[in-house]
């Protein structure tokens, strides 16, 4: 019975976050032009994406450490609810201004969704099957964001304001769903009793899980300065229209959810967590090599595929690696996390727009770098800390 209840919550879980993916995604294809048409340039419309991840940055930590001592299921409530209110007061802004204050909102409330999912897997699986819980979650999240942008350029059609209102309308009946159909998994004994604050990312560097806060912010820059030049760079490069790009960016997402939902759990459990994140570091500085030589549609989307792939060995990996060596206040720790693959994400496509200005291949050299400095951040942390234990 504990095992069916067991899988019951994971299908609630899955659920829930492949919801939270697809409403995410589906306001991707039409942010652009909705805030171009409120007077947005595009260093402004590339504010809007930094402003969000600095609030994660900031406040995923708070959240982590809040669910630890009320509880998942409220602060992933909390976490949905704010998907679903600020998408639908964005699709109803009507200056500029309005649409900065709405996702500085969104980012301070909807980054409890995903430390805190994960953190409901840390408490609800055994340490042998943590790693395929977290791939699943991230192909979850992937899955979501394979349908969202098709959707959302459909209801485009309506308004550029539509996808805004559906999506907040679906995170609020997911709210609902999560509030009758997902149990608590953090009992009141197991919950840490303290002041609610903010955990401290800068204590994260003195501890012993510093190298994976270092590995995933550094890997987290480097994805998100192919996703915050990619369209720039096959334009600039080929001349590829929006509709191009979304065939590399659904291909992208349908490679991510495969890997996550069958393929990262088997490696974790052949080579161990730090390996196969390893492993998933250097697939994605390969796929940055690639990109300089894409020639036509085709190869873009295999190169797409290449990166996908090794993004999706990357997080649920280093998720896993921080949750098993957490034995107390899973929430804090994956908030932490959290915070530092935020910041990466901050971090990231304001740095590859400025290299990209600089030259049209210097924003993925800028990623190659990144990626190998990843690389050796894990290798050479690890290796230390095995000579010091």
């Amino acid at each position: 019975m504990a095992i069916n209840d067991g899988s019951k919550r994971m299908v609630v879980l899955f659920t829930t976050i492949f919801l939270v993916g697809m409403g995410f995604s589906i306001i991707m294809p039409v942010l652009p032009y909705y805030a171009e048409s409120l007077g947005a340039n595009a260093f402004q419309l590339g504010m809007l994406i930094t402003v969000y991840a600095i609030c994660q940055f900031v406040f995923a930590p708070i959240w982590g450490a809040y669910s630890d001592r009320l509880g998942r299921k409220p602060v992933l409530l909390t976490g949905i609810l704010g998907y679903s209110f600020t998408f639908i007061l964005f699709g109803f802004a009507s200056q500029l201004w309005m649409l900065y204050i709405i996702r500085i909102a969104g980012g301070i409330l909807a980054c409890a969704t995903m430390p805190t999912a994960m953190a409901y897997v840390g408490d609800s699986t055994s340490l042998e099957k943590r790693g395929s819980a977290m791939g699943m979650i991230g192909a979850a999240m992937g899955m979501g964001m394979v349908f969202g942008p098709a959707i959302g350029g459909i209801l485009s059609e309506i308004s550029l304001a539509f996808p805004f209102v559906f999506a907040g309308l679906l995170a609020l009946v997911n709210a609902i769903s999560v509030r009758l159909l997902l149990p608590e998994s953090l009992p009141r004994e197991h919950r840490v009793v303290r002041k609610i604050e903010r955990a401290s990312l800068l204590e994260g560097l003195r501890g012993p899980l510093v190298i994976l806060f270092l590995c995933i912010c550094l890997a987290s820059i480097g994805e998100s300065i192919h996703h915050g030049t990619f369209a720039l760079f096959a334009e600039g490069k080929l001349s590829f229209t929006a509709r191009d790009i979304g065939w590399a960016f659904t291909t992208a997402g349908i490679v991510m959810a495969l890997v996550q939902g069958f393929l990262v759990g088997r490696l974790i459990n052949r080579l161990g967590e730090e390996k196969t994140a390893a492993t998933g570091i250097t697939i994605m500085g390969i796929s940055f090599v690639l990109f300089l030589y894409m020639y036509n549609i085709p190869s873009s989307i295999a190169f797409m595929a290449v990166f996908s792939a090794g993004v999706g060995l990357i997080r649920p990996s280093i998720s896993a690696a921080v949750s098993k060596r957490t034995d107390s206040a899973q929430g804090a720790a994956m908030g932490i996390l959290n915070g530092y693959d935020s910041l990466g994400r901050a971090i990231g496509p304001a740095l590859g727009g400025f290299m990209l200005d600089k030259g049209l291949n210097w924003g993925y050299y800028t990623a190659i770098a990144i990626s190998l400095l990843a690389l050796l951040t894990l290798v050479i942390g690890r290796g230390r800390q095995r000579l010091a234990g």
